[in-house]
């Protein structure tokens, strides 16, 4: 009985895994690539290890214009350019999007504001590689929710290796 146990915690950890790869997966292939400009965080604390710190303009923008804002999620519209880089609209209406406007979810707590991951890992040795990075390229679905996919490059090259699928 306690063999029959373990095997069917173990399928069920391992149908959880597969169904988050798939999400993942789903994500990537379906959603809009969209760029999002990095804003400048502590250079003392950039890169730490085998991790970059990551920061937003699109947030700190939003932050400077709700200073008061309690905590909680929200969502901004954006505007893609020609390049696929994202602009706040800080005038759009999220239940009226226009035709080349989209949502991007947000979350605001204590202060900070957070549109996407504040860290990005990468392999040992990859750090000289990432210093360049202006953009971070997120999957971006209907709903506004991200992925973050990679760092591109002032000129919008894509920066470190790249992953393959999984």
């Amino acid at each position: 009985m306690r063999t029959l146990a373990i095997l069917l915690c173990g399928l069920a950890i391992l149908l959880g895994v597969n169904a988050q790869v798939w999400r993942f997966e789903h994500a990537i292939d379906s959603g809009e690539p969209v760029l999002l400009r990095l804003a400048p965080v502590d250079p003392r604390s950039l890169m730490q290890g085998d991790y970059m710190r990551l920061n937003y303009e699109i947030a700190r923008q939003w932050a400077q214009a709700h200073p008061l804002q309690p905590a909680g999620s929200s969502q901004l519209v954006i505007r893609l350019d020609n390049q696929g880089v994202a602009h706040w609209q800080p005038h759009g209406e999220v239940g009226k999007l226009a035709p080349d406007e989209r949502l991007l979810n947000l979350v605001h707590r204590e202060g900070s504001v957070k549109v996407g991951p504040n860290a990005y890992f990468f392999e040992e040795g990859q750090g000289e590689a990432l210093t360049g990075a202006a953009y971070g390229e997120f999957r971006l679905q209907p709903d506004g929710s991200s992925l973050l996919l990679g760092l591109r490059d002032a000129q919008l090259r894509p920066l470190g290796a790249t992953r393959g699928r999984w």
